[in-house]
């Protein structure tokens, strides 16, 4: 099971996604103050507008962990990593939102930080998943032709 590539993959990619809370997704000045926002917290700003980003988080998460374990079921595992991509698009997508609200907000430049970079690190390791269980699909297919 976690000696298979793919799952190696996956296993980066909830590395990544645990990461992420550790890091600050970018820094703003704006009249001598400067505010961070990272997915825990924002200073000097609403930190209710990242629950919905911690959910998503978590929930991405959760599903990447279960899908480690449909290693039996490599269709499946084939169409919730498709998924996944998507979804983790559409994170990023609504990070670099949140990230631009603040920045209107306090009308201040961003200058992003490392949370901004790991982010991308998951959607690389997805479609990496991905590509590594098609091939295995593809050769236990090829080896049921031959029997």
């Amino acid at each position: 099971m976690l000696q298979r590539i793919q799952s190696l993959y996956l296993l980066v990619v909830v590395i990544a996604y645990v990461l992420l809370f550790f890091f600050p997704v970018a820094q703003f000045s704006a009249n001598g103050m400067v505010y961070s926002f990272s997915l825990l917290e924002i200073t000097n700003g609403n930190s209710n507008s990242t629950i919905p980003l911690i959910i998503a988080v978590v929930l991405l998460i959760i599903t990447v962990l279960l899908t480690i374990f449909l290693y039996k079921k490599r269709v499946l595992q084939i169409k919730i990593t498709g998924i996944l991509v998507l979804a983790h698009i559409g994170f990023i997508l609504a990070l670099f939102y949140a990230a631009g609200t603040v920045t209107k907000s306090v009308d201040a430049v961003a200058t992003y930080d490392a949370a901004a970079y790991i982010a991308l690190v998951p959607l690389i390791f997805l479609v990496l998943a991905n590509r590594a269980i098609r091939k295995d699909e593809k050769l236990v297919r090829s080896n049921d032709r031959l029997r």
